[in-house]
């Protein structure tokens, strides 16, 4: 089991519920996520048995790849860069995680199986499944010059979703510095989601259904619990709908996280935020508390424990 860091702006909302976003194509900061070189992966698709055209292949990766999301994770708790960018200049935290090995659970308190939609022919092939694995880092776009290096023997029973799933976990080598690894999800896979505008919804028999088992706000901002759903189509029927929405950036696709290690204050982190921060805690068991500090000699951090 390996531990890894998700640096967050507000940790306020993830500490009161648990629940941590996988961010959607089109809420992600990096214009090329999810890019490949569609003539060679036309090239490769004769190869594969899933297929009766590359035309199929690939209009199944741009019809679907906006139901993917991604959490993010990282090696470095440390990272100068990454603390002023996505932990609020210092003021916010980084959360630790155990992530999954090969032998052990994913970091999730339940996470849901699909029932409905996957292109895998056998249990066990699924590959949206929870592990966290090391973004690779590339110069180019994948497929286009190494569509012959990777091992597809098992893609008949995987299906498509093997090249769905692997275009999430791959990123230009300029971001190398962060050290990333990835958990890749189906949206629909989501334990909570919340959404601005739910009536835009074009099945209104679901959205009525949604309705009666969600809230709305004054805002409009609609929340629904599915992990609190019994029955697991209903709960992905409704789930599948939501996911229409994903193409909005402030939608968020929300999963219940166990396995939480350490919390890490950033060094502007004030006395009253961190009492704040606190009061949540009593909800995962055994957590660590570290405070960074500036090293007087480096431009590093230290860390001490509270």
């Amino acid at each position: 089991m390996k531990l890894l860091y998700k640096y967050m702006s507000n940790p306020e909302y993830f500490l009161k519920e648990g629940y941590i976003r996988a961010t959607q194509l089109a809420a992600l900061n990096d214009p090329f996520e999810a890019t490949y070189c569609k003539e060679a992966l036309s090239d490769l698709c004769p190869h594969f048995e899933i297929c009766e055209s590359p035309n199929d292949l690939i209009s199944y990766i741009e019809e679907n790849k906006n139901k993917i999301g991604v959490i993010s994770l990282t090696e470095a708790k440390d990272n100068l860069l990454m603390w002023s960018h996505y932990a609020n200049e210092h003021k916010g935290v980084v959360i630790g995680f155990w992530a999954k090995s090969a032998f052990d659970g994913n970091m999730f308190t339940h996470l849901h199986e699909p029932q409905l939609n996957s292109t895998s022919m056998f249990d066990g092939f699924e590959m949206f499944h929870g592990e966290c694995l090391p973004v690779m880092y590339r110069k180019q776009p994948r497929y286009r010059v190494d569509q012959f290096d990777f091992d597809y023997s098992n893609i008949t029973v995987e299906g498509q979703d093997r090249i769905l799933f692997e275009i999430f976990q791959q990123k230009s080598d300029e971001w190398i510095y962060e050290k990333e690894h990835r958990v890749t999800l189906r949206l629909d896979q989501a334990d909570k989601i919340v959404v601005n505008n739910v009536h835009r919804l074009k099945n209104k028999h679901v959205l009525k259904q949604l309705l009666a088992i969600g809230s709305e706000d004054q805002k409009g901002r609609f929340t629904v619990y599915l992990d609190q759903l019994s029955d697991k189509i209903e709960r992905e029927v409704y789930a599948n709908s939501l996911v229409e929405l994903s193409c909005d950036p402030s939608s968020l696709y929300l999963f219940k996280v166990g396995r939480v290690n350490s919390v890490i204050y950033g060094l502007n982190v004030t006395e009253s935020m961190i009492e704040n921060y606190q009061k949540y805690l009593y909800n995962y068991r055994n957590v660590e508390q570290w405070k960074a500090s500036l090293n007087r000699d480096f431009y590093t951090l230290e860390f001490s424990e509270i």
